[in-house]
Protein backbone atom coordinates (compact mmCIF):
# COMPACT_ATOMS: atom_id res chain seq x y z
CA UNK A 1 0.00 0.00 0.00
CA UNK A 2 1.50 3.52 -0.98
CA UNK A 3 2.41 5.56 1.71
CA UNK A 4 0.02 8.49 2.81
CA UNK A 5 3.14 11.19 1.89
CA UNK A 6 3.88 9.87 -1.23
CA UNK A 7 5.32 6.78 -3.31
CA UNK A 8 7.07 5.85 -6.47
CA UNK A 9 5.74 3.96 -9.05
CA UNK A 10 8.27 1.75 -10.98
CA UNK A 11 5.96 0.78 -13.98
CA UNK A 12 5.29 4.08 -14.78
CA UNK A 13 8.98 5.57 -13.27
CA UNK A 14 6.20 8.51 -11.51
CA UNK A 15 6.70 9.61 -8.10
CA UNK A 16 3.35 10.65 -6.20
CA UNK A 17 3.34 13.22 -3.22
CA UNK A 18 0.86 14.27 -1.11
CA UNK A 19 -0.39 17.72 -1.88
CA UNK A 20 -0.58 18.60 2.16
CA UNK A 21 3.51 18.45 2.46
CA UNK A 22 5.05 22.01 2.57
CA UNK A 23 8.09 22.77 -0.06
CA UNK A 24 10.82 21.30 2.03
CA UNK A 25 9.22 18.52 2.75
CA UNK A 26 8.12 17.92 -0.66
CA UNK A 27 11.31 17.79 -1.36
CA UNK A 28 12.56 15.11 0.87
CA UNK A 29 9.88 13.05 0.01
CA UNK A 30 10.29 13.15 -3.40
CA UNK A 31 14.29 12.64 -2.91
CA UNK A 32 13.27 9.40 -0.54
CA UNK A 33 11.02 8.27 -3.25
CA UNK A 34 13.12 8.79 -5.71
CA UNK A 35 16.00 6.17 -3.80
CA UNK A 36 13.34 3.65 -4.62
CA UNK A 37 13.37 3.81 -8.06
CA UNK A 38 16.21 0.59 -8.32
CA UNK A 39 13.83 -1.46 -5.91
CA UNK A 40 11.80 -4.51 -7.51
CA UNK A 41 8.13 -5.34 -6.15
CA UNK A 42 9.74 -8.43 -4.31
CA UNK A 43 12.88 -7.11 -3.00
CA UNK A 44 10.60 -4.13 -1.32
CA UNK A 45 8.13 -6.94 0.25
CA UNK A 46 11.43 -8.55 0.89
CA UNK A 47 13.44 -6.55 2.42
CA UNK A 48 11.48 -3.15 3.60
CA UNK A 49 13.56 -1.70 5.98
CA UNK A 50 16.94 -2.21 3.54
CA UNK A 51 15.08 -0.48 0.89
CA UNK A 52 13.79 1.97 3.15
CA UNK A 53 16.71 3.04 4.68
CA UNK A 54 18.77 3.48 1.37
CA UNK A 55 15.66 5.56 0.29
CA UNK A 56 16.82 7.64 3.16
CA UNK A 57 20.60 8.16 2.27
CA UNK A 58 19.37 8.75 -1.11
CA UNK A 59 17.35 11.82 0.31
CA UNK A 60 20.08 12.33 2.86
CA UNK A 61 22.87 12.46 0.31
CA UNK A 62 21.20 15.11 -1.94
CA UNK A 63 19.94 17.21 1.27
CA UNK A 64 23.56 17.18 2.66
CA UNK A 65 25.61 17.97 -1.33
CA UNK A 66 23.06 20.87 -1.71
CA UNK A 67 23.64 22.53 2.23
CA UNK A 68 27.06 21.74 1.47
CA UNK A 69 26.78 23.72 -2.03
CA UNK A 70 25.44 26.52 -0.13
CA UNK A 71 28.13 27.23 2.13
CA UNK A 72 31.38 28.92 1.29
CA UNK A 73 33.46 26.90 3.58
CA UNK A 74 32.22 23.09 3.85
CA UNK A 75 33.38 23.08 7.17
CA UNK A 76 30.84 25.18 8.35
CA UNK A 77 28.43 22.52 8.15
CA UNK A 78 26.72 21.88 11.15
CA UNK A 79 25.10 18.19 11.36
CA UNK A 80 22.76 19.05 14.32
CA UNK A 81 21.09 22.12 12.87
CA UNK A 82 20.79 20.41 9.07
CA UNK A 83 19.39 17.31 11.14
CA UNK A 84 17.03 19.92 13.09
CA UNK A 85 16.16 21.76 9.85
CA UNK A 86 14.92 18.58 8.09
CA UNK A 87 12.79 16.89 10.85
CA UNK A 88 15.83 13.77 10.97
CA UNK A 89 14.88 12.05 14.26
CA UNK A 90 16.92 8.60 14.32
CA UNK A 91 20.16 7.79 15.12
CA UNK A 92 20.46 5.51 11.53
CA UNK A 93 19.66 9.16 10.29
CA UNK A 94 22.44 11.23 12.37
CA UNK A 95 25.23 8.06 11.33
CA UNK A 96 23.83 8.76 7.43
CA UNK A 97 24.32 12.62 7.66
CA UNK A 98 28.02 12.09 9.25
CA UNK A 99 28.76 9.50 6.09
CA UNK A 100 27.50 12.07 3.67
CA UNK A 101 29.47 14.85 4.74
CA UNK A 102 32.28 12.88 4.88
CA UNK A 103 31.89 11.58 1.31
CA UNK A 104 30.92 14.31 -0.26
CA UNK A 105 33.85 16.56 1.47
CA UNK A 106 36.71 14.50 1.04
Amino acid sequence: MPDELGFYEKETNTAFLSSKLSKKERVKVLLHELGHKDHTRSEYQNARLRCENEADRNMIHHLVKDAIESLDDPTEFDYLKFMSYYNLKTVTNEIMVKEEYLALVN
